[in-house]
């Protein structure tokens, strides 16, 4: 490598080294009086005394250089010597490579992947389909056996040190069973906490789905359940939030429970992320909306929307209504979206969203830009809306009818509790599924996913505290969602 060559590479080093250089070889700027464009008289300048004829190329005399024994000199970069250079860009290369892994660290990347095995039998070891983009070793988590994201059919038994698995089928089961693998990075020196609020999808994990076909081949469709909850968890700083207190405390025990449903949409979570996070198992987390993070300031930046999930949640998009009104704009409400990644590959639309308080024409207007928003991104597809509607059929049937005609939707308790037929005039009560709640959960099938709700719960019974009070001023809504989707990613 040329001298050239190598200085261009280093020409931070030249700069310095070649700084006197520099001042010698610039010439001088010249000098003019300026004029002023907008004044018509013109003021007067100071005279500017003009430089000697025969100094049109001079400097000025440079500090020091008529000191005895000491005279300016040029820097030649070619009188560098290369090993001198050669060790300055390797040093420089290391500190690039060294540094570069610690704060711009990747996220690990896992797929789905599928199994057969016999009946009767077991299969193994199978390696993960992950891989880490820097190399970092990484690990492997499953939820336990019979939990949201575990084996229900088997038992897993995962080889850290080679990335890899075993399982063992049941007696006498034959079907399908699949299960959610976490796979994490963090195993060397990066900025993996910090990542985990900051960086996309809970920083540097990622979540895939394994299915096991057992005692038949991989089909070209995989059919299954999973839990969907939507939950209100008064997240409104102190003495702000209207449900008991300490919320601190009472956040986290909701963040424990809520490890007992696959998918858990919350609303207003402001203020406590961090705590509803603390006994979390779910493996696929949205970050929080800054400065969520910032502990314990939310109010008025959050929207307070987040997704917990045993599936891979992809992408993620914010919105905020377009129209509030008194205090409903202490807060930037809106809606999110995001994709749930199911068994075999193909995703559905997930909508978390919480209205402005009131109902009529302000609550319309906040479904009716929700609509515009479903229409142009999720045309086909499968989907899902949850969240706290803020109105109920008995305030104004017209806006959540028209909503869910507008979007080809269902409500998952009319259709389950009620029948086709949406109730006119349901109790209001905050335990029993026969109330009509604030807290709502509309579906439709789509392209590649079939949805069908079987179940529905108020789970307001399950969220209370030791003394029978319940951990938020909301009832939890949930539905168990049977569903059918192509295997996308069948072996050919």
């Amino acid at each position: 490598m040329g001298h050239a060559s190598l200085f261009d590479r280093v020409g931070a080093l030249a700069v310095v080294l070649g700084v006197g250089a520099a001042v010698v070889v610039t010439p001088p700027i010249g000098l003019a009086a300026p004029t002023d464009s907008g004044s018509s008289q013109g003021d007067s300048w100071a005279d500017i005394p003009s430089l000697p004829a025969a100094s049109d190329t001079a400097l000025a005399p440079i500090p020091g250089a008529s000191l005895p024994g000491v005279t300016a000199q040029q820097v030649d970069p070619s009188s560098i010597p290369e090993d001198i250079l050669t060790a300055v860009i390797n040093f420089l290369a290391a500190v690039r490579n060294g540094v570069v892994p610690i704060l711009a660290n990747r996220t690990p990347v896992a797929t789905p992947q599928q199994v057969s095995i016999p009946e009767n039998g077991s299969t193994g070891p199978v390696p993960f389909t992950a891989y880490d983009p820097d190399g970092n070793r990484m690990t492997f988590k499953v939820n336990p056996r019979g939990t949201p994201g575990g084996p229900q059919h088997g038992v897993v038994a995962i080889d850290q040190r080679n990335a890899s698995f075993v399982y063992t089928a049941d007696p006498n089961f034959v079907g399908s069973d699949t299960f959610t693998v976490a796979v994490s990075d963090d195993t060397s020196l990066h900025v993996h906490g910090l990542a985990g609020y900051l960086g996309p999808f809970h920083g540097h994990d990622d979540v895939a789905t394994v299915t096991v076909f057992v005692g038949n081949t991989p089909t070209d469709t995989i059919s299954g359940d999973f839990s969907m909850l939507t939950y209100n968890i008064a997240g409104l700083p102190f003495p702000l939030s209207s449900a008991i207190l300490p919320r601190f405390l009472f956040t986290k025990e909701i963040g424990k429970r809520l490890n007992g449903f696959f998918v858990s949409n919350v609303q207003e979570d402001f203020s406590y992320h961090a705590f509803l996070i603390k006994r979390s198992r779910m493996p696929s987390q949205t970050p929080p909306s800054p400065p969520t993070l910032l502990w314990p300031i939310g109010v008025p930046f959050s929207d307070g929307l987040n997704t917990l999930a045993v599936f891979k949640v992809k992408r993620l998009d914010r919105q905020t209504w377009w129209q509030c009104d008194a205090d409903n704009c202490l807060t930037v409400k809106g809606f999110s979206y995001s994709q749930l990644q199911l068994p075999g590959g193909n995703t559905l639309d997930l909508y978390n969203l919480h209205t402005n308080t009131g109902g009529g024409a302000l609550t319309n207007a906040n479904l009716a830009q929700l609509s515009n928003y479903i229409q142009q991104n999720s045309a086909g597809r499968p989907v899902i809306v949850t969240g706290d509607f803020n109105a109920r059929y008995s305030d104004d049937q017209s806006g959540l009818l028209q909503f869910a005609q507008n979007n080809s939707l269902t409500d998952a308790w009319v259709e389950v509790q009620h029948g086709p037929t949406t109730p006119p005039f349901a109790p209001t009560c905050m335990v029993g599924n026969e109330c009509e709640l604030l807290d709502k959960i509309f579906y439709r099938s789509g392209v590649g996913v079939t949805l069908h709700a079987t179940a529905y719960s108020n789970e307001a019974p399950n969220f209370l505290n030791s003394k029978g009070q319940p951990l938020s001023d909301h009832s939890p809504p949930a539905v168990t969602f049977q569903y059918e989707t192509t295997n996308v990613s069948a072996p050919p």
